[in-house]
């Protein structure tokens, strides 16, 4: 659980903090703010549990800090403490969805009943044990049997069970990292060690959705255990051959990674590792390559041979061909003598 203090004034702010770490139950962490706009900075950094606000503060007060809160953050709790006078000021707080105040001066037994009220709402974000096993254990035992339906409801309802527990972003995605840590340990435990190989580009391409990742990285883990019960090399000749077949089609890496039974975003990765190249850079010199053949044949014109491997745009075959070989289709045959 992670709190946010925010006042002008020094001594205010420690003696709040005071009264948080004196509380029954530990914090994560309690940082303070001067202002509405360093408090800000902080959420953007890392977004807190709770914000305990004054009204009256310079560069941005309370009421505005409230209300940029409410628009960008609506998971945050937002406690504002105001004196008396200023206390019909502090209820048009309530219309960015507060809900608690505090009258000046506040002592340590006002805190603590203001935590008593908000900490159980706010922990259903801890997922019982026995929920838990259940779910990672099926999770576990289905990636290790490789029963891919079975397993994507598994994520289902577990993904729906996390994002019911809490809806704080950071707590949801700590909750999810867990998870997938539990998973992995279950299965190092039978005997497989995760590369993570994909992990970077998930978390790269996926940090605005925690749920969306973690569905990627635990298909990540049983795609890597496919392919070492099945082996690459022999997926990897499949896939050659219903390149070249097709090579006329615009065959794509989804449909590709569909025929061997993997996410696209996993066979990118393998495929690049096994080759050398992306996959769109191999189908391209694949087709230039059965070019070359055609063209190596006198009663073929240039523009049937762009056709007949897929380029309905002749200019576009000629620019293929010249960026993969150096030379334009008409200096390949003029360089075997075919005019």
């Amino acid at each position: 659980m992670h709190i946010l203090i925010v006042d002008d004034e020094m001594i205010i702010r420690n003696g709040l903090k005071n009264m948080m770490l004196s509380y029954s139950k530990p914090f994560t962490s309690i940082r303070t703010a001067e202002n509405g706009e360093q408090a800000l900075a902080f959420i953007a950094e890392y977004p807190p549990n709770i914000i305990i606000t004054d009204i009256r503060m310079p560069r941005m007060d309370g009421l505005q800090l409230c209300k940029r809160i409410h628009e960008i953050y609506p998971f945050i709790r937002v406690v504002v403490i105001s004196g008396f006078a200023e206390f019909e000021y502090a209820k048009q707080c309530m219309a960015y969805g507060v809900k608690e105040y505090m009258l000046k001066p506040v002592v340590k037994k006002d805190i603590h009943e203001m935590l008593d009220k908000l900490l159980p709402a706010m922990e259903k974000g801890v997922v019982a044990p026995t929920h838990s096993k259940k779910w990672l254990d099926e999770m576990t035992e289905h990636i290790w049997q490789l029963r891919l339906p079975d397993l994507d409801k598994c994520l289902d309802d577990w993904l729906s069970y996390c994002g019911e527990r809490t809806d704080h972003p950071q707590q949801l995605n700590e909750l999810l990292e867990d998870s997938f840590q539990a998973v992995l340990d279950r299965l190092q435990d039978k005997g497989h060690q995760y590369t993570g190989i994909a992990a970077a580009a998930i978390e790269k391409n996926a940090l605005t959705d925690g749920k969306q990742s973690f569905r990627d990285k635990i298909h990540s883990v049983t795609d890597e255990l496919a392919l070492r019960r099945g082996g690459f090399k022999d997926l990897m000749t499949e896939v050659r051959a219903y390149i070249e077949k097709n090579i006329a089609k615009e065959v794509t890496l989804e449909e590709v990674a569909n025929l061997v039974g993997l996410t696209p975003n996993y066979f990118s990765l393998y495929f690049k590792k096994t080759t050398g190249v992306t996959f769109v850079n191999y189908r391209m010199t694949k087709r230039i390559e059965a070019a070359e053949q055609l063209l190596a044949q006198p009663h073929y014109r240039i523009v049937d041979v762009a056709h007949e491997i897929g380029y309905e745009d002749y200019s576009h075959f000629a620019k293929t061909f010249r960026k993969v070989k150096g030379i334009t289709p008409t200096e390949f045959r003029s360089k075997l003598g075919i005019k």
